[in-house]
């Protein structure tokens, strides 16, 4: 009989390795010899952390902006507490705060209504409680955000526990947990995480901490868990759809049909994937069976109704790029449209070496008038010279990708395959997918952590995402009070994860090419302070009617010494040279002075060609002599959106090269038998 807890077919390699396991352990630092005593659920080391990541959290929320997505949320909560389940994804009372996620995060909603009507009755008023966010309201919202956020601590703490098997074993390298419990710290504090949940608002860290829960249930050979677990997070919310490919692939690889089943073992297998496929489904049929019983009293029906939930999850009409481009392939391909309209249009003489495609596209955008892409309008994107995408070429492409990854992971479908598959399936989605939003970059750097300590070409890609990551989501603290906040918590951040990370990793010694790509990383990373330098400060001086509300704040003074530290750690800690990496403090600070300089001395010749590249890509349909448009106002938002763009497009390169090309236990012997546990 099948149990929860694994497979009931083992297969023994030769070599002692467990299929579905942690990877061989990393080499240096001693072994445990003999299975050691588990430490307390909290030490106070755990105590301390938890203490400290609550208090962030805390304080950064108390004062901070309210994003629409508050609003969003806390209409949630009116809908669910005020109208029938059947209602529920047709309410809209409130146009901008429609209910689009699946129905366990609407439970979810509708359980926080429940002690809000203690707090502040508004909050759970659908009509009365439009826009209301004084008072308690806003300190319950931030609160409900910090307490759900346990689950991800929980399964933080969980993964950097050694798996009892290694334990049993006497597998498990104590450098190895030290390195796991130095992850688990940064994951808690990421700065993803306070930007998007606890100052913008969203509910990512309770989500995230399902998605680790199921992680570490793959670690502990617990399939059926780590189905179970996954299937649930997905009616949570849908864009966990992106790294699904890397679920059924592990799961069917490493329990369902394992390396070294045969026809004699086929019996089971099918057994065994009925069973996954109960604890697939099950999730899904607890969720949409309230929706489907209560649609027999609406006059959808209950398909009329999923129906209508689904029409609110996958809206293809808002179009291929967001408001603000994500920082992906199709920002930059976006750019390179707007780029070739500006010399086209100067040069018409340039038109007849297109191809007819693009003169036609191009004749078609003249006789309508060329629209802009970065308008900040949330819509259709169309293109004046390239072609259109439309979302069968958007599914199309991320699943061709998608196909190279998976490929290996049923090669090799190891535990540490998974978690590189996981990331790369969320890459790929993020690069090519239709609609993306900024904020699903988290769907690659949170878990790219685990990979981070790896080796060194892999702890570089997490320095150059990591940057350009958040980096990218600075636009969403738009208002000059959270600058500094978001500038020098991201700064310390990665002041402190990235020299603890280089202390755990060495760098081989680079070859011709490999020292030339380092050397342009690195500049890459320095002129990061130039983009915010132009973003945050240059261009609303000059450009007034772009960012009226920018031109004077208090926090100028404290930004411009923030935006120079935030990626001269970075810079620091990736170009010492050396095998080994011992980062002095005092570098830091020298650094700082030096790249201080450096900006000082560059921004006068930055700004006018940031700003006249603004008049080329964002304000298509004014004469070439005209004076700046209030069209402007989205240049820092195309700035910052092209240019992380290109550190994220070339770490998916890197960590796709690394992944394909690893050996992650092809090459181990296959299995010697299978037997019945």
């Amino acid at each position: 009989m099948t149990s929860i807890n694994g497979a009931t077919d083992r297969v023994v390699l030769l070599q002692g390795s467990r299929l579905g396991a942690r990877d061989v352990s990393y080499s240096g630092g001693s072994t445990i010899s003999k299975a050691q005593p588990s430490r307390p659920w909290l030490d106070p080391t755990d105590r301390v952390l938890l203490t400290l990541s609550t208090l962030v959290k805390a304080l950064v929320g108390t004062n901070s902006y309210l994003s629409t997505d508050f609003e969003v949320h806390r209409n949630w909560l009116a809908i669910t507490r005020t109208l029938p389940v059947c209602e529920w994804y047709f309410d809209a009372s409130s146009p901008n705060a429609t209910l689009d996620y699946p129905p366990f995060f609407a439970w979810l909603s509708w359980f926080l209504a429940l002690p809000a009507l203690l707090f502040d009755p508004l909050i759970v008023s659908l009509h009365d409680g439009i826009g209301h966010s004084a008072g308690l309201a806003k300190g319950y919202m931030r609160a409900t955000v910090v307490v759900t956020e346990l689950v991800y601590a929980a399964s933080l703490l969980a993964l950097s526990r050694p798996s009892r098997a290694d334990v049993a074993t006497g597998a498990a390298p104590l450098e190895d947990e030290s390195r796991k419990r130095l992850m688990a710290a940064s994951l808690l504090l990421h700065p993803g995480l306070i930007i998007i949940d606890h100052i913008h608002f969203q509910y990512n860290g309770f989500l995230f901490g399902i998605l680790f829960w199921s992680m570490w249930a793959a670690q502990e050979n617990k399939p059926l868990l780590c189905a179970l677990l996954f299937s649930s997070l997905l009616n949570f919310k849908h864009i966990y759809m992106y790294v699904a490919p890397a679920y059924f692939v592990y799961l069917l690889r490493s329990y369902v049909y394992p390396p070294g089943s045969t026809l004699r073992t086929m019996p089971a297998a099918i057994e065994r994937l009925v069973t996954l496929g109960a604890f697939t489904l099950a999730p899904f049929a607890v969720s949409l069976l309230p929706l489907m019983v209560s649609g027999f009293k609406h006059e959808a029906g209950s398909f009329g109704v999923v129906a209508q939930m689904l029409s609110r999850m996958f809206p293809f009409s808002r179009g291929l790029n967001h408001a603000y481009w994500a920082p992906n392939f199709w920002a930059l391909y976006t750019a390179v449209d707007r780029v070739l309209l500006l010399v086209v249009r100067r040069q018409r003489s340039l038109i007849r070496f297109l191809p007819i495609g693009l003169q036609q596209n191009f004749a078609k955008a003249s006789s309508t008038g060329f629209a802009s892409a970065s308008r900040g309008l949330v819509g259709n994107t169309d293109f004046t010279l390239l072609p259109n995408v439309a979302p069968r070429t958007c599914f199309l492409v991320t699943t061709l990708v998608m196909t190279a990854y998976m490929t290996k992971l049923w090669r090799a479908p190891t535990y540490k395959s998974f978690i590189s598959c996981i990331t790369l399936c969320g890459f790929a989605s993020f690069l090519f997918g239709w609609h993306v939003h900024e904020k699903a970059i988290l769907m690659i750097l949170l878990p790219l952590t685990y990979l981070a300590v790896d080796d060194y070409d892999h702890y570089r890609v997490f320095v150059l995402l990591s940057v350009a990551g958040c980096f990218s989501l600075f636009p969403l603290l738009f208002q000059p009070a959270e600058t500094p906040i978001k500038v020098t918590y991201t700064a310390l951040w990665l002041v402190i994860v990235l020299g603890a990370l280089s202390r755990k990793v060495f760098r081989p010694i680079p070859s011709n090419l490999g020292f030339v790509l380092h050397a342009l990383e690195t500049a890459y990373l320095a002129c990061f302070p130039l983009v915010l330098f132009y973003t945050a400060i240059i261009h609303p001086l000059l450009m007034p009617l772009a960012s009226v509300a920018n031109t004077a704040t208090p926090a100028s003074g404290m930004l411009t010494s923030s935006a120079i530290s935030i990626v001269t750690p970075a810079v620091q800690l990736t170009s010492n040279g050396g095998a080994g990496w011992d980062v002095p403090g005092d570098v830091f600070a020298a650094a700082s002075a030096q790249l201080g300089d450096v900006i000082t001395s560059s921004a006068n010749a930055v700004a006018p060609a940031a700003a006249a590249l603004g008049i080329a890509m964002g304000a298509h349909s004014t004469a070439a002599a005209a004076p700046p448009a209030p069209a402007l106002e989205f240049l820092p938002l195309m700035l910052t959106s092209v240019y992380c763009a290109v550190g994220v497009v070339w770490t998916w390169v890197k960590l796709s090269v690394l992944y394909l090309q690893k050996d992650f236990g092809e090459r181990m012997p296959q299995a010697a038998k299978v037997k019945r546990g």
